[in-house]
């Protein structure tokens, strides 16, 4: 077996430790996902109590069968997120065809806190990047279920849908067109469900949740989500670069992978990363609450797209490694609550990255420039 098998199991197992020594706590909309996993486990369908987009509620339903517990919602988050280790080492690699560009996947995504960090308190974003990165290796890899992990990715959260574009154009062949009817038919299933118990395609709660009481079973209709306003492209670039926001991984990063997606027209997937992005920015512009989190799919393409750039410019790499502090710090004490005994507990994904960074990404000739 090759030494990033066993460099990458490492991480996993490292990872797994990491989990067992956080405190997690449900709060706000963890409550609603865990309350319909529950429900769900005991076979009511009960979406009139309960808001939300209930994909990561209904892959939480086995663990609170094995373990009985309150959390199920975040242990199933935790275990897609250990799966997510792997993944974007091979999605990483098969896009760009090399093992350091795999590694330097790995790195990104240790790097990324907000989705690991966030479901301590039942949130889905460990659950969306697994989907989305799964979207994205399937899409490269023209694998023919591809439309009902897009199809499941929306269900955990919309957001996903805008992946379209990395293989939507392939599915209209007669051959592959049973799959994407297929996913078709699974999210139709899901809102007809939600529309029958609650009389809107989906229970929402982007407006007035959080405003003094709210009614899950009489959500708003869907179009008091979004408005249109000179703000909106403001706030999709401050959720972008400003650390403070709780953004989703390095500014510095961002910025080469927009660089690299600007200059680098012979990149294969050029047109297809654009699209999902702009897509992406054009969803977040328009919407009545705008968090950075909402920017999962743009940000995890923009970042995947910055690999050559920081595989061929040692600087950037150690700039990029700086800088991923910025992003660490806001969410150490995420809505007043700390999930680990301490600081230095909870940046143990940083120095996995900075672990994996010595070990597997530099080569012996970088090892001795740098050293």
């Amino acid at each position: 077996m090759s030494k990033n098998f066993w460099l990458i199991s490492g991480v996993v197992i490292l990872m797994l430790v990491y989990f067992w020594l956080a405190r997690p706590e449900l709060a706000d909309d963890g409550y609603h996902y865990e309350g319909f996993a529950e429900s769900l486990a005991r076979g009511v369908v009960d979406f009139k109590s309960f808001y939300g987009f209930m994909g990561l509620s209904i892959l939480s339903v086995p663990f609170f069968w094995l373990t009985g517990s309150n959390l199920s919602i975040v242990y199933t988050s935790m275990f897609l997120v250990l799966l997510s280790l792997p993944l974007v080492y091979l999605t990483a690699r098969d896009l760009y065809g090399s093992q350091r560009a795999g590694l330097s996947g790995l790195i990104i995504f240790l790097l990324t806190p907000y989705p690991y960090t966030t479901l301590m308190r039942g949130f889905q974003e460990g659950a969306l990047l697994f989907f989305i990165l799964l979207i994205i290796y399937a899409s490269i890899n023209r694998k023919k279920w591809t439309p009902l992990v897009w199809v499941f990715g929306g269900i955990v959260k919309p957001f996903a849908l805008v992946l379209w574009s990395l293989f939507g154009w392939e599915f209209w062949d007669k051959k592959k067109i049973k799959w994407l009817l297929a996913g078709v038919a699974l999210g139709l299933i899901y809102l007809a469900t939600s529309y029958f118990q609650v009389g809107h395609l989906i229970n929402n709660a982007a407006i007035n949740s959080y405003q003094g009481e709210f009614n899950t079973g009489n959500p708003p209709p869907l179009v008091e989500s979004f408005t249109i306003g000179w703000k909106g492209p403001l706030r999709v670039g401050a959720n972008l670069l400003l650390a403070f926001r709780k953004i989703m991984v390095s500014p510095f990063l961002v910025l080469a992978g927009l660089y690299v997606l600007w200059k680098q027209r012979d990149f294969k997937y050029r047109y297809h990363f654009w699209l999902a992005i702009g897509l992406n920015f054009l969803l977040l512009s328009m919407m009545t609450f705008s968090f950075s989190k909402y920017l999962l799919p743009a940000t995890t393409l923009i970042s995947l797209a910055a690999i050559p750039f920081i595989m061929k410019h040692r600087w950037a790499m150690l700039v990029f490694l700086a800088d991923s502090l910025t992003v660490f710090w806001p969410i150490w004490k995420f809505f007043g609550h700390v999930y680990w005994s301490n600081v230095y507990v909870y940046l143990l994904p940083y120095y996995l990255a900075l672990l994996v960074f010595m070990l597997g990404y530099l080569t012996e000739k970088w090892r001795k420039q740098l050293f």
